[in-house]
């Protein structure tokens, strides 16, 4: 199987999606919880919970709703979203749970294929016209392969480097979303469309950050491995080890993903 691509081996003719991911005790494989995602007939994302198995109850949860080109959260969170349906702004709270706290709009810019190239943070409540932090995405081979953070405006120090590694010879079909760097979306990940995934299965995660002086300040490393498939070819499994990263959907240990296809 090492010449052939998983897309080859398993076909996937289905238009599937998440609905459900499922972190498990590494020894058990039970699960301890879920984030469990709900679609609409045409696949657009209606809600995202996550649920506590240890005290079977719902500790978040979020309803979407759509008028013209908004996908709103509530009245004081919402997505914008440009003609091919991928996100364009998020206007959030610094604190979600309180109105009264700052806010923040995040923009995100696609090239012609479709791909995350520029994201910029600005602090709404201090200046909605200077952003503070650049993001700049590079693209190889179908996959994103190194995110920089730096700041927006004076000297533009970077502040942030990441680099992604991947198994170029297995493909993986319309898996996750892997910023490094997208804290603000952690609790929408699985429910909004932020352009094109990468191709290939991803192997690991080196993200660098830096001081005033631009030295190294820490380093974190995640590796992801032993992936299992669905017979058509959609990742059933990974397993993370190492550093845990603010911006990624997946927890250290064992995660399972469930699949409704049409």
């Amino acid at each position: 199987m090492s010449h052939e691509t998983f897309r080859e081996v398993f076909p996937t003719d289905q238009d599937c999606s998440i609905t459900k991911v499922t972190p498990c005790d590494s020894i058990s494989g039970k699960g301890y919880g879920s984030f469990q995602i709900s679609t609409t007939a045409n696949h657009l994302s209606a809600s995202t919970m996550w649920y506590d198995s240890t005290t079977a109850s719902v500790n978040y949860q979020a309803t979407f709703s759509y008028q013209k080109d908004t996908m709103r959260v509530s009245p004081d969170i919402y997505f914008l979203l440009d003609d091919s349906g991928r996100i364009r702004a998020l206007h959030t709270l610094e604190n979600p749970l309180d109105t009264g706290s700052d806010r923040h709009i995040f923009t995100y810019i696609y090239n012609a294929g479709g791909q995350l190239i520029n994201k910029t943070w600005l602090h709404s409540t201090i200046n909605a016209d200077i952003p503070l932090f650049s993001y700049q995405y590079a693209w190889q081979n179908g996959n994103l392969i190194s995110v920089e953070v730096r700041e927006a405006e004076g000297n533009k120090r970077r502040v942030m480097y990441a680099e992604l590694h991947y198994d170029l010879s297995k493909t993986v079909h319309d898996f996750l979303y892997f910023f490094p760097d997208a804290h603000e979306l952690a609790p929408y990940i699985f429910s909004v469309n932020v352009g094109k995934k990468s191709n290939n299965l991803l192997e690991k995660i080196v993200l660098r950050l830096f001081d005033d002086n631009g030295s190294e300040l820490q380093s974190y490393v995640t590796v992801y491995k032993r992936y299992e498939f669905t017979a058509n070819g959609n990742v059933s499994a990974v397993f993370a080890s190492g550093d845990a990263l603010d911006g990624l959907p997946l927890v250290n240990g064992l995660t399972r993903f469930e699949y409704d296809c049409k």
